[in-house]
């Protein structure tokens, strides 16, 4: 990718929150960040995002009968 712009950045910004980029790109999108405030701002509000959502989804039980339509979809059913 090298030098890459808010769009690229952004397109990957999951994977990369996520540590799912790897070399260069990741080197590409945190250099990106580290040079640009606005998309270091939305990378900083999905990571605290993602961590709300994570707090709050993990702390309930999916309901039973949640599962099992789940597991139906899941198995072709």
């Amino acid at each position: 990718m090298g030098d890459c712009n808010c769009e690229e950045a952004l397109r990957d910004i999951q994977r990369f929150l996520d540590g799912e980029c790897e070399d260069p790109l990741h080197q590409d999108i945190q250099q990106h960040l580290e040079d640009c405030g606005p998309c270091m701002q939305r990378a900083e509000f999905r990571k605290h995002l993602k961590v709300m959502i994570s707090s709050k989804c993990a702390q309930d039980e999916v309901p039973a009968a949640l599962m099992e339509k789940i597991n139906g979809l899941m198995s072709g059913n």
